[in-house]
């Protein structure tokens, strides 16, 4: 009797087993999900501010980009560098509308036309541009997705998720973006934070006008 029920129990487990592992397979992967979702939603977007950010030991950059689609676009650049005991700034700032694009060179701005309907951003989305997003389709075919916490991002409430590509000596972290309810980043950085990308005001209504007039020439 014994033997017939410890035989039963252990069918049981055997069953029991097997079911648990076809419902692992059958499961979509909670962090390639994540990433294949919010690529879709990258896609879509038509209008965004991203914020960058690289810290080097003897480098500093700062930049603003705005896009509201389908073809305006300004960014702001701001770059600091000490070399040989001499510290260097560089300040820019562009904007293209329908066509036309502006550049500050000092306090004044130089105009010329660009031939094309539409940005780059516009019609690629922000990966066009964003240096980390650009290995996204390795990681979703080759790559691992780790689970992270859930925190705040200015005022936003976003996961981490820890995206690593293979490499010789197993896994190298590639970066982590932090993941709102709708599905877009707010956060986008390198594991030791020299480069942070903070995204907001998604799919609103974003204000990019040309310069003065009077700056332009």
């Amino acid at each position: 009797m014994e033997r017939k029920l410890a035989s039963g129990l252990a069918a049981r487990l055997v069953i029991f087993g097997l079911v648990a592992l076809l419902i692992y397979w059958a499961l979509p992967d909670a962090g390639l999900s994540a990433l294949k979702k919010m690529n879709i939603a990258l896609q879509n977007a038509r209008s965004w501010r991203v914020q960058t950010v690289v810290t080097e030991p003897t480098k500093s950059v700062e930049s603003l980009t705005e896009v509201y689609c389908p073809s305006r676009v300004r960014t702001v650049n701001k770059a600091a560098s000490d070399e040989g005991g001499r510290h260097y700034e560089d300040n820019s700032e562009d904007i293209w509308i329908d066509g036309t694009s502006y550049a500050k060179k000092g306090y004044q701005w130089v105009v010329s036309q660009v031939e094309r309907s539409r940005t780059a951003s516009c019609a690629m989305g922000p990966r066009a541009t964003d240096a980390l997003l650009q290995p996204l389709d390795l990681i979703l075919t080759t790559g691992k997705i780790r689970k992270g916490e859930k925190r705040i991002v200015n005022g936003e409430r976003c996961r981490d998720w820890v995206a690593s590509v293979p490499a010789p000596t197993g896994w190298r972290e590639e970066f982590v973006v932090c993941i709102g309810d709708d599905e877009l980043p707010r956060e986008v950085f390198t594991p030791d934070r020299r480069l942070v990308e903070t995204y907001s005001d998604w799919n609103t209504a974003i204000r990019i006008e040309p310069p003065p007039a009077e700056d332009v020439r």
